[in-house]
């Protein structure tokens, strides 16, 4: 039995971060006369250790295992699951031989689910747990869960509607209905008139852009650099609002610091300290660059802060909210037809919804890699969220259909490596698949170099991706696009065409299939489009940012 005496001087150790000396204390104190609460303490003072080893992490992972296990009906065993998979997913793709602990920990979670299902932490654990598995249906399963309850957590409700995204059932209609909904939850926050605000003391448009990813060369930076730079600066005054962490050694944060007029570090401002600010600033069209990717934040745009509220870039679907007046796309992705499925008034450039700065060191032509050995490969360097059954089974049968072919992967979100290859192993083609780990490709142009190993590049659906597709033409490698049915399920549609390579956009499923068979059975015709890329894609549309910050400024303008 451990003494009051002992209990109180740990509990104020912990409280303090006095994390060694709280494993000084409690080195003698043996597991079995440990209870619960004192096996969390234990586990997280572990795992802050300044000197933290795999030992060290590994018993941080047993400690939480046993807080559950010794009492899983009370706050301390709760607690104990929640730091499994807190501490699991950050690690395991690091560790992967303590991956076991993630696996164990989805049986505890579904012993107490129904103990728990209205809990706004077991739900966003279960959410994490089951996401970083892979495991989508089960993240379904939780995402409605929350939709349809009466849970007012901002962060929570963002979680489950960003998922409908990687979901074939949910269409742009659920969509709409679902961010409709929940836009009820989003406080209107305390904001003046804009009769009040003097915005002719202004000599030039005020143009404001927020969100969290200016910083460590996140794709936002990559779509925005260019476009601020090419405005006419004697008609806009740019003002950013980041809520990334400050960081002066930022090459990224740095550059957009000096492209701007007006910037602000906001990470620390509450909402309506930042409306506050926003209005102070006299902000005349304010951009988000967030959507539900940071739902706690895009309660801003709930409120009528600026005269122009304007959804561009980061999240590209609709958010529901009744102030957000403007969603910009283009012809490729929204249909004329389908513009009532989107809260937001639709506005179009006239070729892309985005043009991308492309990177600072010397391309070169890249030949196809399957010339010089007797493997075709196919590549995707997506999130591996956005590989869905759908996509799997879809690739699955490329692989099988293409003798002597492999499958690269890499993702930029840390997953569970061994549950992907789970689910090709189910269709027998596991071992044609080499995952890449995103802790080897720090630098830029070592991720880019990837695509040197390539020779066609196979898109996610309905999710598809963006930066990836970007990033591949400009290395010259073409991507295999399949058609969607909304704007977020078009980008790689609306990409390739204005690549002019129409070619690869597939109608449907089989086409997609019998579209990757053929360009691996005829490698000129591939090479000859690579060739084609190669030559003409830094002047089309996805790289000219010129001619696309000139269509971006005209409408912006004709919003006035």
């Amino acid at each position: 039995m451990i003494d009051d005496e002992l209990k109180n001087k740990i509990k104020n150790l912990f409280k303090q971060n006095q994390f060694s000396k709280v494993l000084e204390l409690t080195e003698k104190i043996g597991i079995e006369d440990r209870p619960a609460g004192l096996e969390n303490i234990i586990g997280i003072s572990k795992y802050n250790k300044k000197d933290l080893t795999l030992k060290d992490l590994q018993d941080a992972l047993l400690c939480f295992e046993r807080a559950f296990l010794k009492d899983k009906n009370s706050i301390h065993g709760f607690n104990g699951l929640l730091n499994i998979i807190k501490t699991g997913t950050k690690t395991c793709h690091v560790v992967n031989r303590f991956s076991e602990f993630l696996h164990k920990a989805v049986e505890y979670y579904l012993n107490i689910e129904k103990d728990y299902e209205n809990n706004e932490e077991f739900l966003a654990a279960g959410h994490k747990l089951f996401s970083y598995l892979l495991d989508h249906d089960r993240v379904n399963e939780i995402s409605k869960k929350i939709l349809d309850s009466d849970l007012r957590s901002k962060y929570l409700r963002g979680v489950a509607i960003f998922e409908n995204n990687y979901n074939k059932i949910c269409s742009q209609s659920d969509h709409l209905n679902i961010a409709l909904k929940n836009s009820k939850y989003f406080s209107k926050l305390q904001v003046k008139d804009l009769d009040q605000i003097y915005y002719e003391a202004n000599n030039k448009i005020n143009l404001g852009f927020i969100s969290p990813d200016f910083e460590r060369n996140h794709s936002t930076t990559y779509f925005l650099k260019d476009t601020i730079k090419h405005l006419t600066k004697n008609k806009f005054k740019i003002s950013i609002f980041s809520i990334a962490k400050k960081n002066t050694k930022d090459q990224a944060q740095n550059e957009l610091r000096t492209l701007s007029d007006a910037w602000f570090d906001v990470k620390d401002f509450n909402n309506q300290k930042l409306v506050e600010l926003i209005q102070k600033e006299r902000i005349n069209i304010l951009v988000d660059l967030m959507g539900y990717t940071r739902a706690e934040r895009l309660e801003l745009f709930h409120s009528r802060i600026a005269p122009k509220q304007v959804s561009w870039l980061a999240y590209c679907n609709t958010s529901g909210l009744d102030e957000m007046d403007f969603l910009i796309a283009d012809n490729n992705l929204i249909l004329n037809s389908e513009e009532k499925l989107y809260s937001e008034k639709i506005i179009k450039l006239p070729h892309i919804w985005n043009s991308h700065s492309g990177f600072d060191f010397i391309r070169k032509l890249n030949k196809l890699p399957s010339l010089n050995q007797n493997i075709f490969t196919f590549g995707s360097l997506n999130n591996f969220r956005k590989i869905s059954n759908d996509v799997v089974e879809t690739w699955s049968k490329i692989l099988h259909e293409v003798p002597n072919s492999k499958l690269i992967l890499k993702s930029s979100t840390a997953c569970d490596n061994d549950s992907l290859l789970n689910k090709f192993k189910k269709f027998k083609v596991d071992h044609k698949i080499e995952i890449l780990r995103q802790l080897d490709f720090i630098k830029k142009e070592d991720h880019l170099k990837v695509y040197n190993r390539i020779d066609l590049c196979l898109d996610t659906f309905p999710y598809n991706g963006v930066t990836t597709t970007f990033e591949s033409l400009w290395m010259n490698v073409p991507a295999l696009v399949l058609k969607g049915y909304n704007f977020n399920s078009r980008c790689g549609e609306s990409i390739m065409k204005n690549a002019k390579c129409d070619y690869f956009i597939a109608k449907n499923k089989t086409e997609y299939v019998e579209k990757a068979l053929y360009l691996s059975q005829n490698k000129e015709k591939l090479i000859n489009y690579r060739e084609k890329i190669f030559q003409t894609i830094l002047s089309s549309s996805l790289f000219d940012t010129k001619k696309f910050t000139q269509n971006f400024q005209n409408l912006l303008l004709n919003l006035l």
